[in-house]
């Protein structure tokens, strides 16, 4: 499955920027289908089989956590993947949390946390999340806060499920994390988003592979639209701030680094 994933994903990131090109054109002249995130499981796509189709679930832990906010973020990512790749990119959303205990999280390749608060894993919990890491999975933290708290906690709870891992940045200078940027879209580093949202990302190792991704910088928010996109906005009103030229645009670019973010994470 997970081998599969992959070949797909770099056919489809070796063509993504004339798909970009042919979305761009489309919006120009017809109206994209509005997606308010609601109604996706009522649509004949997403009612087929899971099997080879790209799934990220949301998690659900045990302790205080506001795990489900922003619930339009993973599915207007979705969306904009859908519309870029003139709907060829396999996926299917299923937006409900995950629970970090039993048998279910072995089924998903990529699982997502976010959340303002500070958080820690159960024992239990830490021992799945071993299994999980042996497995293949990888985990993709996004600190709803931006450095707040919930950042805080990350290095203590990797370290319970991998002693010993060292925190790295992923610096678009560095050779092993370079690609971050050049992957799907050529950046020339992080969106230029207010100083507080433009921390380095961070990477920590399971077994010598790049298990956990560290977002310090609330993509999530960014991700999240207050009105739908249409022909003349296709990345939809920005949810948390005024949608101005200047915010859009960055929007675009945190759109951009998050997809190159997703298939690192289902390449590596």
């Amino acid at each position: 499955m997970r081998i599969l994933i992959t070949i797909t994903i770099f056919v489809f990131a070796a063509g993504i920027t004339q798909a970009e090109e042919n979305w761009l054109q489309k919006a120009a002249n017809k109206t994209i289908v509005k997606f308010d995130g609601k109604n996706i499981t009522s649509q004949d796509d997403y009612k087929k089989d899971r099997r080879g189709k790209v799934v990220v679930r949301r998690v659900k832990p045990e302790c205080k956590s506001d795990w489900n906010n922003d619930p339009t973020a993973l599915p207007y990512l979705f969306y904009q993947l859908r519309e870029r790749t003139q709907g060829k990119f396999p996926v299917y959303l299923d937006n409900e949390g995950i629970s970090l205990l039993g048998d279910e999280i072995f089924d998903y390749p990529i699982i997502y946390f976010t959340s303002h608060f500070p958080f820690q894993f159960t024992d239990e919990e830490v021992k799945n999340l071993k299994k999980y890491f042996a497995r293949g999975g990888t985990f993709l933290f996004d600190d709803c806060v931006g450095t707040g708290p919930f950042m805080d906690s990350v290095p203590s709870n990797v370290q319970r499920i991998a002693p010993g891992t060292e925190m790295k940045l992923m610096l678009k200078e560095s050779k092993e994390f370079s690609i971050l940027f050049d992957l799907v879209y050529k950046l020339e580093g992080l969106p230029p988003l207010k100083e507080q949202y433009m921390q380095p990302f961070q990477c920590a190792f399971f077994n010598g592979r790049p298990a956990f991704l560290i977002c310090p910088n609330d993509y999530g928010c960014n991700w999240e639209v207050a009105s739908p996109p249409t022909a003349l906005n296709p990345l939809g009103n920005a949810a948390h701030a005024d949608s101005t030229p200047t915010v859009q645009k960055s929007r675009e670019l945190v759109y951009q680094l998050s997809i190159n973010w997703l298939f690192y994470a289902l390449t590596h």
